[in-house]
């Protein structure tokens, strides 16, 4: 019919000016930001897949645990009332797991930031990862020939780990620490877990992973870094389990009060998109203007992680 005709027609106009428009945006260098989109919205969807897929299979589990529990709820099992409560804080684990996977990126994306720190670790064998969570770390160093093995508190997490047969098991830090024998561990690793440790905690293992250590062994300990205001209000303050900043030269004093020596802070990470830009720098004027927009920006985008490495002398 006339009208169907019609129709048609304006659908392959409109398809033929977006076109153009798609043709005009790539010729004006638009093409970048696109792929930059892209990218971001097939590593969100790998999270959210990787999440749910564990959230899931702990969930199955969590259900099979109160269906017993409900079956012999009137045999006056006084043990039943421990398990609800053992459940419910499972389930604090699995929300935090939620938060992780949310906030610090897919498991490709966390390993792609850990390649760095692959040559500190190189001749330092068996190497523990604290905190090792998804085992980004482990496999990593697997994957280069290394012996390493992580622990870490959340079951959901290590669960992950475990599914792709790495050696990581569930320890709290500090008596993991205490129960190894003197010099047993050639390297020590973490990220993004001391800012969770109470400070008075922290220090003991600091010292707990001294005593462990072979003699020249070296420790890394990634944190936020409080230095940068972008770090402070998009990282850190994000997650209300951290419980204070540490300030890198805090961590200096700490590792060397500790016996830690040659301790080093390292910036890893830069935030080039973020950075305020500077101008051609064509008169006297612009010298000054971008000399206060390089203290600008070391105040508010410098990198938002940092690593205070020792070594045990």
């Amino acid at each position: 019919t006339r009208q169907t005709m019609d129709e048609l027609q304006k659908n392959i106009t409109e398809l033929i000016t977006i076109q153009d428009r798609e043709w005009d945006a790539m010729s004006n260098n638009h093409t970048t930001m696109v792929f930059k989109s892209l990218h971001w919205k097939i590593d969100k969807l790998q999270a959210e897949y990787s999440h749910v897929k564990t959230l899931l299979m702990n969930f199955v589990e969590l259900e099979k645990s109160l269906e017993s529990i409900i079956a012999s709820i009137n045999s006056g099992n006084k043990t039943d009332i421990q398990k609800l409560e053992d459940i419910k804080n499972q389930l604090s684990v699995y929300q935090y797991s939620d938060f992780e996977q949310r906030f610090r990126g897919s498991p490709e994306a966390v390993e792609e930031k850990l390649k760095k720190y692959i040559p500190i670790f190189n001749a330092h064998e068996p190497i523990l990862d604290i905190g090792c969570g998804r085992g980004e770390f482990v496999a990593l160093m697997r994957e280069n020939g290394k012996k390493a093995l992580g622990i870490d508190i959340s079951s959901s997490m290590l669960k992950v780990a475990q599914e792709k047969g790495l050696p990581c098991s569930k320890h709290e830090a500090l008596t993991f620490l205490m129960e190894k024998e003197s010099q047993s561990i050639g390297s020590i690793f973490s990220a993004q877990v001391i800012e969770h440790m109470d400070p008075d905690y922290l220090k003991k293992v600091i010292a707990e992973a001294h005593r462990v250590l072979k003699p020249n062994g070296p420790i890394l300990l990634e944190t936020v870094n409080p230095l940068s205001l972008f770090a402070l209000s998009n990282i850190y303050f994000l997650d209300v389990t951290h419980q204070k900043p540490l300030h890198p030269e805090y961590m200096r004093y700490l590792m060397e009060s500790c016996g830690f020596s040659d301790v080093e802070i390292m910036y890893p990470e830069e935030l080039p998109e973020e950075k305020l830009e500077e101008i051609p720098p064509s008169a006297e004027l612009a010298r000054i203007f971008n000399t206060n927009v390089d203290k600008l920006n070391k105040i508010m985008f410098s990198s938002p992680v940092y690593a205070a490495k020792g070594i045990k002398r």
